[in-house]
């Protein structure tokens, strides 16, 4: 059955990178009827991504019952997605002492980059549950290249196996191993950076918090790319995107739960940093958000927060965008042009670290 679907998953991602590089008029036919909310559309990319997921739903163990089947999915099409981005970029494997026994990490050195240089931890999102080191090789490829900098890309512990707050744990250990053994790994450690999408946005955003509580080194910079920040889900978003727009409320709804068993514990700063009340002391940040993404308003109202607390912040709404985007810089133009510009401001605030 899964060398049938991971057929299936090699077609589907061959022709996405296809399609989804067509001139906007064809696309903008394929794509079907628009999908207009507040007056707003999708980008034409982000629409033909919402038909074909419907087809095509490899990261949704809610709905077909197989959490390894959607993991062993999820990271061929991460793979797939990722081919060939910068390839002029190194890799490296190898594994870190986690908490509770070694897990695995990445590295990734640009050409030319000078050693100690700036560098960024990376947690990869996918609900806490999905995801690996695969699932977002594109995505680390690319801001290793385009932001000049070393990235160290950390596999965490999984739920449901591994239930909250195992991942915490394992990001908080993680920052404090590569801050510590930073020679090793080519790193300034006063140029060394915190970063992740989704789940993994939390991840990053869990360190920075525990680094203004003095519980380890401080980031120099946060890089959050559509960060979970409110396990709660009350905000409109999440009534206005629930539905159709790639990631739906009943399948975060079940990675959120996987997560964390206990609803008495959705505000737990670990699990939601909307609630931690440490902001003095936090790093520069970065908040990436988009405008049909059901965290999007959690995401900006988190930034929101960070910016009346006086902490320095760029924020971004790439507003055609779907959630997601740091998975899809290998098919889609329009997710690698908002990762470019995550780059860009990541290099910029670490280069305002070093001067």
């Amino acid at each position: 059955m899964l060398n049938g679907r991971a057929l299936l998953v090699r077609v589907v991602m061959i022709g996405l990178r296809w399609l989804l590089r067509l001139p906007a008029p064809v696309l903008r036919v394929l794509a079907g009827r628009p999908v207009v909310v507040d007056g707003r559309q999708p980008v034409p990319t982000a629409r033909l991504l919402m038909r074909v997921s419907r087809f095509a739903p490899f990261d949704a163990p809610h709905r077909n019952g197989s959490l390894s089947r959607a993991r062993a999915e999820l990271n061929l099409a991460g793979a797939l997605a990722g081919a060939g981005i910068c390839p002029g970029v190194r890799t490296r494997d190898s594994s870190w002492p986690g908490p509770g026994g070694p897990l695995p990490l990445r590295r990734y050195e640009p050409a030319g980059i000078p050693a100690p240089g700036p560098a960024l931890v990376y947690f990869h999102g996918g609900g806490f549950v999905l995801g690996s080191l695969d699932t977002h090789e594109g995505a680390c490829r690319l801001l290793a290249e385009e932001a000049g900098v070393r990235v160290v890309s950390i596999g965490y512990r999984l739920a449901p196996e591994h239930p909250f707050p195992a991942a915490a744990s394992d990001a908080v250990a993680a920052f404090s191993f590569v801050h510590g053994h930073a020679a090793e790994f080519g790193a300034d450690p006063a140029r060394l950076a915190v970063g992740g999408d989704s789940s993994g946005g939390n991840l990053a955003a869990v360190v920075a918090h525990a680094a203004a509580r003095g519980e380890l080194p401080r980031p120099a910079f946060s890089l959050l790319l559509t960060p979970a920040t409110d396990a709660l889900g009350e905000s409109a978003s999440h009534r206005q995107f629930g539905s159709g727009f790639r990631l739906d409320r009943d399948e975060w709804a079940w990675y959120r739960d996987q997560y964390v068993h206990d609803p008495a514990r959705y505000r737990d700063r670990r699990a939601s940093v909307q609630y931690d009340d440490t902001l003095e002391g936090l790093p520069p940040t970065y908040v990436a958000t988009c405008g049909f993404d059901l965290l999007r308003d959690e995401g900006e109202a988190y930034a929101a927060r960070l910016a009346a607390a006086g902490v320095p912040l760029v924020h971004r709404r790439h507003e055609g965008q779907l959630h997601g985007f740091a998975n899809r810089v290998g098919i889609d133009p329009d997710a690698r042009a908002a990762m470019i510009h995550a780059a860009g401001v990541l290099r910029a605030g670490l280069a305002l670290a070093g001067s």
